[in-house]
């Protein structure tokens, strides 16, 4: 076993972006794909990842197709992903910026 494989993480998702993805089965089976590739991956830079600027510089985004997902990666070694947003690249920034 490799040490990227010991590398143990959860997905977590609020209650806006579970909605989301119960209607957007395709984006979170993509999600997660991603998620994975990031974390244990041989190649996470094919993944479209960006920090995000301004206030919120400790979430970041994901880019799948038209849809943005923004995330935190919380606690140490055990890294949980909570999935805060998600949502059309249009409407997604427009939410962050009405978000305490």
């Amino acid at each position: 076993m490799s040490e990227k494989e010991k590398i143990i993480y959860e997905i977590q998702y609020t209650k806006a972006a579970n909605k989301f993805f119960k209607t957007h089965e395709d984006v979170r089976k993509k999600y997660e794909e991603s998620v994975r590739e990031l974390m244990i991956g041989e190649h996470p830079e094919k993944v479209d990842v960006r920090k995000i600027k301004g206030k919120r510089s400790d979430y970041y985004r994901i880019r799948l197709g038209n849809y943005r997902i923004i995330y935190a990666i919380i606690r140490g070694k055990i890294v949980v992903v909570s999935t805060l947003m998600s949502g059309a690249r249009g409407d997604i920034y427009n939410k962050m910026s009405g978000m305490q």
